[in-house]
């Protein structure tokens, strides 16, 4: 399961690559890496290394310490959930009661079995 930490540290290096007008092909070519393994890293699906992350940092012309600076990444991502959530609500609102009603044990199903499959057991 992604944590919290490798999804704010994906979107930093996305967001800090966009502004500096740089594809992920781009990227990928200036540290030596497929497109895929930068894919992979702003998506959180995996953690680059250290040595890694400084040759980003390096590629993309700001301190390393700049890719750990969250607090805009979570702005980011709080004005994204709160957008989606109105769009979810919005439709909502044209359904009935009761498909409103089945619409949210379905989604609680769901994500009750995600969080059975993806959580780490407990030794």
């Amino acid at each position: 399961m992604i944590s919290r930490v490798e999804k704010l540290l994906g979107s930093q290096i996305a967001r800090i690559r966009k502004e500096r007008d740089i594809t992920q092909a781009k990227l990928a070519e200036m540290i030596d890496v497929t497109i895929e393994t930068i894919s992979r890293l702003e998506r959180g699906v995996s953690i680059p290394s250290l040595r890694t992350l400084e040759t980003i940092s390096n590629a993309l012309n700001v301190p390393l310490k700049e890719l750990f600076d969250f607090e805009c990444t979570m702005e980011s991502m709080d004005s994204e959930m709160e957008k989606e959530t109105k769009k979810l609500l919005a439709f909502l609102k044209s359904k009935t009661a009761s498909e409103v009603k089945m619409s949210y044990r379905i989604l609680n199903g769901l994500f009750e079995e995600i969080e059975r499959v993806y959580q780490p057991k407990k030794a």
